[in-house]
């Protein structure tokens, strides 16, 4: 295989992988989104499960079911629309003819510390915590994806939570690849969930398939 013919078959995987992210971002495929996000943080824990553990639930809320967890699933996009900047990227892909026009400027992820990431989340709990009330949150484990060019600084101290107990969440957690992050669990919440509370985890160590489900 020339180059050439090489480069055009790496151009047209990119531009299938740019045109199955912007389906994966549309409203018909949101239940396969939410297993995806909470697959991805069950291997940054180190949980081990089988895809088919992991379900959407047939009545909202919660978004996703995994054992006796009940995760309500939210993204985290700040000052962003991850749909809009796919369907850009399908249009710029569409129209590379080599590799190298594809090619951006590399920015360091920000380092966010647990204080930082939980001032991060706290409007976006709270916002869905007035939605379903203290009744609805009681039984529910709020899990935020993080979705920023950014790292956990693990070395950094735990936070207090209070917000998290105010809003009523049975537990909160974080995914901020590669990390997760229990940041806060009370005693009715999983086992798998509260084990790893206040300690971040890096378990997934393989460049891909994060995601997968």
């Amino acid at each position: 295989m020339t180059h050439d013919e090489y480069e055009a078959l790496w151009l047209d995987a990119l531009r299938a992988d740019a045109e199955d992210t912007v389906d994966l971002l549309s409203s018909r495929r949101k239940q396969e989104r939410e297993r995806r996000t909470c697959a991805a943080f069950l291997r940054c824990a180190g949980i081990a499960f089988e895809p088919g553990q992991v379900s959407a639930s047939n009545t909202e809320p919660p978004d996703v079911l995994f054992e006796s967890a009940r995760f309500e699933i939210a993204i985290v996009i700040p000052q962003r629309e991850m749909h809009g900047e796919w369907k850009a990227t399908v249009r710029r892909r569409a129209d590379a003819r080599r590799i190298d026009e594809l090619i951006e400027p590399y920015h360091p992820p920000e380092s966010l510390s647990r204080q930082q990431l939980i001032e991060l989340i706290v409007p976006i709990a709270n916002s869905k915590a007035q939605k379903y009330g203290a009744n609805g949150t009681r039984e529910l484990d709020l899990l935020l994806y993080v979705n920023r060019n950014a790292v956990l600084n693990v070395q950094s101290p735990n936070p207090k939570c209070d917000e998290f107990a105010a809003q009523g969440w049975r537990s909160v957690s974080i995914l901020i690849p590669p990390h997760s992050y229990v940041a806060f669990a009370r005693e009715t919440s999983p086992e798998s969930i509260r084990r790893q509370v206040e300690e971040p985890s890096a378990a997934w160590t393989r460049p891909d398939g994060l995601f997968d489900i």
